[in-house]
This record gives C-alpha cells, structure tokens and sequence, in this order.
C-alpha cells in the first residue's frame, strides 16, 4: 500500500514538473555598468595571478569583472564600456547575468587596450562624461562600476577640472550614491611596459618618452612656475622633470574623486572582497524574478520512484 501511494505522488510531482509554470518571487537585484580604463597604464604588471605569475591591471580588472558578475544573484544586469582619453564609449547596456552570462564573459575576455583611439588618459573628464552618459534613459537605474588606476597622462591642469555638481540633480539627497571607483593597481611606483604594434613588448617608458607636467591652458598660479612669461612662456622656461614614465595606483585622486560624484571607493586587492563590496545595500533593490521548481518537483519524484523500485531490495529471511 505504500508503494501504491509512492507512485500516486510521484506521478503528481511529475506533473508538476511538466506542467508548473515559473512563480514570481520578489529578490535583491542589482543593475550596474561596469566601465574600464583601457588606457596604457593599464598593461602595468603589478598584481599577481594565483600561480605567482605577474599579470597586469587591466587582465586583473577582467577578471574581477566577471567574479562579480558570478556573484551577483540572477535577475542582476551587467552593461559594458570602456573608455580612453576622455571619451567613454558604451558596448552594450545592461543585460542578465545568467542567462546572458555567455555574452558577458566572451566580451570581457576580448577586452583589450589596442582598442584604444586616443593614447591620452584624462580620468577627471573620463569620469565626468561618464556620468553624463549614465544620465541616458537606456540607463536609468544602473549604477556605475568605474574601473581605474587614475594614472593621468599627460598630467593634468588642476585649472581645468570638470566642475561635477553641474551633474548633480535637485532630488538628489546626501546618502545618494552613483555607484564606486575600482582602483586597480599598487601604491608603489612600477614600470610601464612599451609595445610595438603588434602587441609585442619592446621594453618600458622612459623619463624622455612621456610629458612630465601639464602644458595646456594657463597655469594654476603663476608665481609657482619658474621662468614665467605671459604670453610667449606661461609655463616657464625650466624643462619639465619627473616620474611620470612609472605609474602607480592615485588612491587619494581617486577617493577625491569618488567623494565629489556621491561614489564608494573600493581598492581591487583580490576578486572576493571586490564582488562583496559591489553587493552594497545602495546598489540594490528589489525586483520580482521569475523562479522555477520544476526540477524540485521532478527530483523528489525520482526519489519516490527508486523507493519503489529499488534495484537492490534487501531480502530478509523468513520466519520459521
């Protein structure tokens, strides 16, 4: 009599499965875009992969991508774009985070720094056109996930900084957070590797490779510079020298940064602790996803089933 029942509810639960539509659940999403600085700096190798091995910032940023992307719960989106110079340029908006995973992972590993246009890195302005571009209504909702060593070349002119409470809105309230700064690299200063058109290392930037100090506009305050002429040297006649053929993490910029966007600032060390951060209270809300059971029902039929059909039946002796 009970294998009876058994399979009366097995063949219930078969049912189920077969029949069972998807139950709306309400769950904590999250919606963000994640931009990458694909500029030079970017290739340098100051982070380590789990063999030891050096890998770069940029391959370090990739992964951290798609780690978080993984960790975020289904119902989640994730859009794409990187940026160089001062131009953010968006590949694709948000999409879902597992049943798109495929796409997601295939254009993050293609990620590379020769996709480049401009050899210039002016994360300042970079950052502010990229809030202008979140204000698109393709975008609305999603947080911005901004991926940087903050490494600017050539220096820029404080002067000129981008003003960015001309982005900011009258609703918006003082716990209002646009999304985080990633900074990815060291604090220490390291080499920046030089490449050939081909992609091939041909060895590291030099002191005489790279501009040293900003030359566009007027200077900050004139009485600093050395040799100053109005209008035939504003910026002196002393030859510019200084470090910045190396290239290090500009943690104190970019928190700077990120406090004058309503951001959160996050130094990428390892990919856990980055994908825990970006599951922030601020960045999630709540949405109603789908869930299926069908397969719940169809395994506990299964077990129904081989209870009543088990291939390898104790035979207890009989009574005598």
């Amino acid at each position: 009599m009970k294998r009876l029942y058994a399979l009366i509810a097995a063949a219930v639960l078969l049912l189920i499965a077969i029949v069972l539509p998807p139950l709306p659940f309400t769950v904590k999403s999250y919606d963000f875009v994640f931009v990458l600085d694909i500029t030079r700096s970017m290739n340098v190798q100051d982070y380590s992969d789990k063999h030891g091995g050096a890998i770069s910032r940029l391959e370090k940023a990739k992964t951290a991508m798609l780690n978080a992307a993984r960790s975020l719960p289904c119902g989640s989106k994730v859009g794409l774009a990187v940026f160089t110079e001062r131009v953010p340029a968006l590949l694709y908006s948000p999409i879902e985070v597992c049943s798109d995973y495929p796409v997601l992972e295939a254009s993050i590993h293609a990620l590379d720094w020769r996709m480049a246009w401009v050899a210039d890195s002016n994360i300042g302005q970079a950052l502010y056109n990229t809030r202008e571009l979140m204000l698109n209504d393709v975008l609305a909702g999603s947080k911005l996930v901004f991926f940087t060593d903050g490494h600017e070349a050539p220096p820029i002119n404080p002067r000129y900084a981008p003003d960015f409470s001309y982005l900011d809105t009258e609703d918006q309230k003082e716990d209002w957070k646009a999304g985080m700064i990633i900074g990815v690299g060291e604090l220490g200063l390291s080499k920046i590797p030089k490449f050939d058109e081909d992609g091939v290392q041909i060895g590291f930037y030099t002191a005489e490779d790279v501009p040293h100090a900003s030359r566009f506009g007027l200077p900050e305050d004139p009485s600093k510079v050395e040799g100053y002429i109005p209008r035939n040297g504003p910026w002196g006649t002393a030859k510019a020298v200084g470090i910045e053929h190396l290239s290090s993490l500009k943690q104190d910029y970019l928190m700077d940064l990120a406090q004058q966007n309503h951001m959160l600032y996050h130094h990428l060390e390892n990919n856990r602790d980055m994908a825990k951060a970006l599951q922030n209270t601020d960045f999630a809300y709540e949405a109603t996803q789908p869930t299926q059971f069908n397969k719940i029902a169809a395994a506990l039929a299964l077990l129904l089933l081989l209870y009543c059909y088990q291939p390898f039946r104790p035979k207890w002796p009989a009574r005598k």
